[in-house]
């Protein structure tokens, strides 16, 4: 059983290895308009304020002016946030990408379909994560007692 892991390790590295992008190709696709924008966008007052809706505990309500002046507080933080998220995606993707596939990204993304794909690709997942969220703080709250009992091992 080891050397069959220890070939299935051996196969899977030189992959892993090859996944190593150009740190210039990736802050070439960091730096496309519609990349920007997308960032922005997770930043912006109303995604700030559909996350905080998403995630209120079960039975609280707030007033639509105190969503939007909560969402606007949560949005100026966030902001700062965005220079360090850049870096972090553009490390990530070296690891996890190729040159082919960051260039195919940059070509895509660049084009005005992919474009407009990646700037509706945010409030899409927003709006599903909104309507989800409920739900799961539900099944979350009742397997409190289970999470609970977990921790405290």
């Amino acid at each position: 059983m080891r050397s069959i892991l220890f070939a299935a390790a051996l196969a899977i590295t030189p992959t892993l290895a090859a996944a190593q992008a150009d740190e210039a190709l990736v802050r070439e696709y960091a730096a496309l308009p519609a990349v920007q924008q997308m960032m922005a966008a997770m930043m912006s007052p109303e995604a700030a304020t559909a996350q905080l809706e998403a995630t209120l505990p079960p039975g609280l309500e707030l007033s639509d002016e105190q969503l939007t002046q909560i969402g606007l507080i949560m949005s100026e933080e966030l902001v700062d946030f965005q220079p360090r998220m850049e870096v972090l995606m553009i490390d990530a993707m070296i690891e996890s990408f190729t040159n082919e596939e960051v260039q195919a990204m940059i070509d895509f993304y660049s084009s005005d379909v992919g474009a407009s794909i990646l700037l509706r690709t945010q409030p899409m997942f927003t709006s599903i994560m909104a309507t989800m969220a409920p739900e799961l703080q539900g099944r979350m709250m009742a397997r409190q007692a289970d999470i609970m009992a977990i921790i405290m091992q």
